[in-house]
């Protein structure tokens, strides 16, 4: 179905989303403004997305396009850097896919649309413009929306209009993929050190995603029917699970006592709901912390 653009392919997730997508035999045309020495000699563009020219460059030729190239939290920039980059990085690339007539444009927004971190405030996190709201229930889904606690979070809100705007002029679909913090195997072995704790991880009600995970939902994302997929939806995509060791309905008592549980999680079960995603893309993730350590 013609060649697939990647932006930010020398990121954590870009490398998972590339070797996902060659895995399943598809063409790449892989992007990335810090592409190293290796990655330009193995075909990598290197390309800065805030300048239009360069993202119609980087887009010339694709059929479709994975936008993971954002900062990607908050805190790595002053607030303004972050969002003036964040928003014209996608406005370009949005605009241009539309230009070029693009089939469908996945992408890369955040949890943090959904008010992570709750319960945190400037005190505790720099990048906080005010104190941070417990979640109003949980699981937390796509309705819990806009929440957004610092410009990281508001670039995200931002794009989200700007592609749903974009998907109506163009009926291209763009599809926003909510990522929860996003880790690979390797970063696991920390987990354990929050165990103690439950305010530690409370940020993002003890949520996590794997970087495998990830790269399974953008290629789901890419290849799901168009009926499923229409206009610009929003999908959470995070783990099966928490990073904790103990029970998600003991957490939430804990910590966040007047926050509701709507439904039933299981022991363990994820305080982020993937149900959406499951529903319209067949995401199901197939990797956990507790496949590489254990909890105790």
């Amino acid at each position: 179905e013609g060649r697939v653009c990647v932006t930010g392919a020398s990121g954590q997730a870009g490398r998972a989303v590339v070797s996902e997508l060659l895995e399943h035999g598809y063409d790449i045309a892989a992007t990335d403004l810090v592409a190293s020495r290796a990655d330009l000699e193995a075909g990598m563009l290197r390309a800065d997305l805030t300048d239009y020219g360069q993202a119609l460059g980087a887009l010339e030729g694709a059929a479709a396009l994975i936008h993971l190239a954002n900062i990607p939290a908050p805190g790595l920039s002053t607030p303004a850097v972050t969002f003036n980059a964040n928003v014209t990085m996608n406005f370009n690339v949005f605009h241009g896919a539309a230009r070029l007539g693009l089939r469908r444009v996945v992408w890369a927004s955040s949890e943090t649309t959904l008010g992570v971190p709750f319960g945190v405030g400037p005190d505790e996190e720099q990048s906080m413009e005010a104190d941070g709201p417990p979640p109003r229930y949980a699981p937390v889904d796509e309705d819990h929306y806009p929440v957004a606690g610092n410009t990281y979070a508001l670039s995200k809100v931002v794009s989200e209009t700007v592609a749903g705007q974009i998907a109506t002029w163009s009926g291209i679909p763009f599809v926003a993929l909510r990522f929860s913090n996003i880790m690979d195997a390797g970063d696991y072995r920390q987990f354990p050190s929050v165990w103690a704790d439950a305010h530690e991880r409370k940020w993002n009600v003890w949520g996590y995603v794997d970087a495998r995970d990830v790269a399974v939902a953008c290629r789901l994302a890419l290849e799901a029917p168009g009926n499923a997929v229409a206009g610009s939806p929003s999908f959470v995509i995070a783990a099966a699970d928490t990073v904790m060791n103990r029970s998600s309905s003991g957490l939430l008592d804990e910590v966040f006592p007047d926050v509701p549980l709507t439904r039933e999680v299981g022991e363990f079960g994820s305080l982020l709901s993937i149900d959406r995603a499951r529903h319209a893309i067949g995401y199901e993730p197939r990797h956990s912390w507790r496949d590489h350590l254990p909890a105790s």
